[in-house]
This record gives C-alpha cells, sequence and structure tokens, in this order.
C-alpha cells in the first residue's frame, strides 16, 4: 500500500509539473518572445511548418507585396526540400527553427526532445503548437536558442471562409503584433491575398521578427496573452466591432441599451454606444500621442454615430472621466456599487497595461460620456485622418 501511494504521489507531481510547464510558458508564454512595441506600427509575419509545396506561392505572394516574413522550419521538411530553404534565404526572410520533427514536446522523452531542438537551425525556436515540456526551456537554453510565440492566430488551420478569417486579423492584429500563419494549407494563401493589401492600406508596416522591438514576457504580459481568448469571446458575445482599423484607432463599440444614470434629457434605454478602450495600443503612447488617438478614433466614432439615427450618446467609465472633458465629454457620478466596479476594473487594466496605479486624487471612476450632436458638431464635420504610421503618431 505504502508503495502505491508512493508511485501515485510521484505520478501526480510529473502530471502537475507538465500542467504547469503548459500554463506558464504556452498559455502565457512566460519569457518568451510574443510582440513587439506597441508604440510602432510594425507587424510580423511568421509561417509555420515548412518549407511545403505552398512555400513557393507564398515567395511570390510576399515578393508582390514587397514583404518580407519569418519562417520557422521543421527540420525533415528543410531536408526534402533544400531548393525552398534556399530560395527562402535568397529572398531576405528570416529563418528559425520549428524543431527537427513536427510532435507535441509532452509526447517526447527528454533526450528526444534535446534531438528535436538541436537538429534544427536558428536562433528562435518556436515549438510546434507552442506545446512545452518541462524540459523545453532549460533544452532551448542549452541549444542557445529563445523561445518565439506570437499573438494573433490565423486560424487557417479552420475551415472557414478566407476572407472572414482576414477581417479576423485585422480586428485583434495590433502595432507590433506577431501573426500566427501556416506555411501548408491552401486556405492560407487565399488569406495572405485578403489581408496583405489591406494591411498596408491602414498604415501597418509587415516585417521579419527579428525586426520588431521585443523585449521577453513578464507577469504582466504573461496575463495579457492568457487573456487574449477571453477578449475574443467577451467581443462575440456582446457584437462589439471596431470604429477604426488603423493601428492607432482605439474604440470597440457596443450598441445597447442606455442604462443611466440620466443625461441631459436621455433617460435610461435610449439607444447608445458603449465605448470600450483598445487599451494595448494605448500603453506604449506618450500622453499627447495618447490625445491625438482619442482625437482621431473619435472622428471614425462619429461616422458610425452617423450612419445610426437610433444613436443618442456614447459613453464609457474611467477614473479619468474630468481629464476627458478637453475633448468634449462630461462626466457624470455613478451609484456606489457601480463606482466601485468601474475603479476596481479602470485600476485592473491601468495596472496591467502600463505597470501604473491611479494617483489618490483621480482614483474614483466615473461615467464619462457626449451627446450624439455634441459629438457630430465636434467630430462630424472633419474627414477620418489617413492611416496612422510611426511617423504620424510621433
Amino acid at each position: 500500500m505504502e508503495t502505491f501511494l508512493e508511485l501515485a504521489t510521484l505520478i501526480a507531481f510529473i502530471l502537475l509539473l507538465y500542467a504547469l510547464s503548459d500554463l506558464l510558458f504556452r498559455l502565457m508564454g512566460l519569457g518568451a518572445l510574443a510582440w513587439g512595441s506597441r508604440g510602432q506600427a510594425k507587424i510580423a509575419l511568421t509561417f509555420d511548418d515548412g518549407p511545403s509545396q505552398q512555400t513557393e506561392a507564398i515567395l511570390e505572394l510576399l515578393q508582390r507585396h514587397d514583404t518580407q516574413a519569418t519562417f520557422f522550419l521543421t527540420g525533415q521538411q528543410a531536408q526534402k526540400h533544400p531548393e525552398l530553404v534556399e530560395k527562402l534565404s535568397r529572398a531576405g526572410h528570416q529563418l528559425e527553427a520549428h524543431g527537427y520533427w513536427h510532435r507535441p514536446a509532452v509526447l517526447m522523452a527528454p533526450w528526444t526532445e534535446w534531438e528535436h531542438i538541436r537538429r534544427s537551425p536558428g536562433r528562435l525556436y518556436r515549438p510546434p503548437w507552442g506545446i512545452h515540456s518541462p524540459f523545453t526551456r532549460p533544452l532551448a537554453f542549452l541549444a542557445g536558442k529563445r523561445i518565439a510565440l506570437w499573438d494573433t492566430e490565423s486560424q487557417d488551420w479552420l475551415d472557414k471562409s478566407p476572407a472572414d478569417l482576414a477581417a479576423r486579423l485585422l480586428f485583434y492584429c495590433k502595432p507590433g503584433s506577431v501573426l500566427l500563419l501556416h506555411d501548408g494549407p491552401e486556405r492560407t494563401l487565399k488569406i495572405l491575398a485578403h489581408l496583405l493589401p489591406r494591411l498596408k492600406e491602414l498604415g501597418y508596416q509587415p516585417v521579419r521578427m527579428d525586426e520588431l522591438s521585443i523585449q521577453p514576457l513578464g507577469a504582466r504580459g504573461g496575463i495579457l496573452r492568457a487573456l487574449q481568448g477571453a477578449d475574443e469571446r467577451f467581443d462575440q458575445e456582446h457584437g462589439n466591432f471596431r470604429a477604426g482599423y488603423r493601428p492607432f484607432d482605439i474604440f470597440r463599440l457596443e450598441k445597447k441599451p442606455f442604462p443611466g444614470p440620466s443625461v441631459e434629457g436621455i433617460g435610461v434605454g435610449a439607444a447608445c454606444y458603449e465605448l470600450h478602450l483598445e487599451s494595448a495600443r494605448l500603453s506604449a503612447l506618450s500622453p499627447m500621442q495618447v490625445l491625438r488617438a482619442f482625437r482621431q478614433s473619435l472622428k471614425e466614432v462619429a461616422q458610425h454615430v452617423q450612419a445610426d439615427p437610433e444613436i443618442q450618446l456614447i459613453y464609457g467609465y474611467s477614473y479619468l472621466a474630468h481629464g476627458a472633458q478637453v475633448i468634449g465629454f462630461k462626466s457624470a457620478p455613478l451609484s456606489d456599487r457601480d463606482e466601485l466596479i468601474a475603479t476596481l476594473a479602470s485600476s485592473w487594466f491601468l495596472w496591467l497595461y502600463r505597470g501604473e496605479l491611479p494617483k489618490r486624487e483621480r482614483i474614483k471612476a466615473e461615467m464619462t460620456y457626449m451627446t450624439r450632436e455634441a459629438l457630430l458638431e465636434r467630430y462630424g464635420r472633419v474627414a477620418a485622418a489617413p492611416a496612422s504610421s510611426d511617423e504620424a503618431m510621433g
């Protein structure tokens, strides 16, 4: 009986170790390279699993759009197609490691995983599916490689419309994003055909991953990466949509009945837009750049309000409600319960995205709002500014 308990304890410990490795290093990506500076309108296109029968077509499409990318090559595939590896290299693309075999780390013994990592050349290593064993990080370190993950998935393995998948990428990519695509599915080519011209039209600059300013993820970055799926589910459940798609357009809109309190004759239940901030886009900007992003993005909001005659006002919750007066918002106090919830939420997001806490004199959140008439008067007469760029936001 004692031997059985010892064995059960050992198995439970091993399972816990594998579970923690998955949570900390795959889901959260602690210590990995996953995205670059949110203050620059650059994004990295990355392709896993190649080279493949689609590699030449991907090369031609990237060349047509004067774009370079990062390819995480599988060792076995690279040995089968050395001519494609050479073409990728000659075209100036970044070549990195995806392991020798395309196997999840949890199904390999430590010595096999060592061969898997060691035999695949490159300074960066992206584990297949991002899956980690407890040995992945130390083995990658011994092999002289850094772990590279991503922050935006293309979902090009799903049987969905390429146009819809490209639209989803445009919704969720941000300045500094690392986009995960695959060298293999024919669907990837169709996604790229939709995606590449639109990215450049909006003001993004697609680059190699080594051209991004990337720092390893710490605790806050790990929490953000782990919460990405929850953000997408929230958007789907609430019907949120982007007010604008340029790199520094910062509002998502949710059409809903106004929850109150009544303001300027507009009562509970009136049609309104609740503003949801794209905090990640603001996190790396200076105060003046933030102010400019607000003003440019409100022009986009005004276009949506102009197109929907039901909307009576826009509103949101923030501890900076009084400061928003400079761009035309007014503030209104909340009930004690709503004030507590909004204050805690504002404080959480400020720490999560900027590593700061509200100043004591401004810690309480209020509702900030702008009526339809005020918004259109101030922001509805001027067309939206050209696509944002690094220079434009400087």
